[in-house]
């Protein structure tokens, strides 16, 4: 699932717009990510990572075994948030309990977590 959502202040309110670019290459997908006022939701965490962007990257951990409209709850309180509190980090997990963890890179292919993602029970 990726989706990209452009959010657009008009007469004082913001709108949420979902872009419909389901099965665009990786490469147009990060073409666009220079706007700030873009949100970028997907399950790639390839996104994660990558090439330094302007836009908002929230890579979801919400499980797919979740219904759908959990899922969809999940995200939209996420995408509220994110626009309604403003962070100085640009890239984000957003966890099956709905919390965030932010990721700076402190140098090149150096990448931190604040706060520390927590350990999988299973490792």
């Amino acid at each position: 699932m990726t989706t990209l959502i452009c959010i657009r202040k008009h007469e004082g309110r913001k709108h949420i717009i979902t872009l419909g670019w389901r099965g665009a290459s990786d490469q147009r997908i990060r073409d666009r990510l220079v706007e700030k006022q873009l949100l970028f939701l997907t399950q790639d965490e390839d996104f994660l990572f990558g090439e330094p962007t302007d836009a908002l990257v929230v890579v979801s951990r919400v499980r797919q075994a979740r219904r759908v409209a959990e899922r969809v709850e999940i995200w939209r309180r996420a995408i509220l948030d994110l626009t309604q509190n403003p962070r100085p980090e640009r890239r984000f997990e957003l966890m099956d309990d709905g919390s965030f963890v932010a990721w700076e890179q402190r140098s090149p292919g150096v990448w931190t977590a604040n706060p520390p993602r927590p350990k999988d029970p299973q490792d």
